[in-house]
């Protein structure tokens, strides 16, 4: 039980311990840490029985009305995340890679290491959606926990990293429990993919009048008073 929790959080981590080692030997390439950091993961899905990375998703049905539900937050929420991800670098990796490899790192890894255990297992006489969303554990609250935690590898804390955890805290729940119903992150990893996307898209819209404006405006420097 307690490897499994120690193993979790190591795995929660594991970004930060990447890029701090290889900023001992190259700052130049702490840019490229996330490359590194998945390279790691694959390494490490290979070690680790039963994870939920490479499985297709089963029962599918089961998990339907929840993902439903999910989509219909991210639209809602994506507008007033925050997320402002600029140029091109930036913004491919924080729509796809980082989607795709926390979903390893927390659904794929973390998750089934913990719910293998029965003391991580289902809480019992918490039922949610009247059988219409899968059954909550405590290894889905604890990656869910460690997801939002995790957050601060790449924000400082603020208003604004509170924020940003306090949605990947909801996302990690929602997440947690359809990877562990499947027992499979493809569906978690579309779903991601989707929320941030959306949140890129909401930020670019809002900038793009500010620029236009910017562009409109007379320049007395090119020419002077136009009037």
């Amino acid at each position: 039980m307690l490897t499994a929790l120690i193993t979790a959080v190591l795995i929660a981590f594991s970004f930060k311990i990447i890029e701090l080692l290889i900023g001992l030997f190259s700052k130049h390439h702490i840019r490229f840490a996330v490359y590194y950091w998945g390279a790691l993961l694959i390494a490490v899905s290979l070690f680790i029985k039963d994870n939920y990375v490479y499985n297709l998703p089963h029962d599918f049905l089961a998990v339907l009305p929840l993902c439903l539900l999910i989509q219909l937050i991210n639209g809602l929420i994506a507008k007033r995340s925050g997320y402002s991800p600029r140029g091109r670098f930036n913004t491919i990796n924080f729509i796809i890679t980082y989607p795709v490899l926390e979903e390893i790192a927390f659904r794929g890894l973390a998750l089934p290491v913990l719910a293998r255990h029965e003391s991580f297992g289902a809480l019992s006489g918490l039922e949610l959606g009247y059988g219409l969303i899968p059954q909550l554990s405590l290894a889905v609250i604890i990656t869910a926990v460690l997801f939002a935690v995790s957050h601060l590898q790449y924000y400082r804390l603020n208003a604004e990293s509170i924020r940003f955890m306090a949605f990947a805290l909801s996302g990690g729940l929602f997440f947690g429990l359809v990877a562990q119903a499947t027992e499979s992150i493809l569906l978690t990893i579309l779903m991601h993919i989707s929320f941030n996307a959306s949140a890129a898209l909401y930020s670019y819209n809002k900038r793009k009048p500010a620029k236009q404006v910017e562009t409109a405006m007379p320049s007395f420097s090119e020419g002077g008073n136009r009037f």
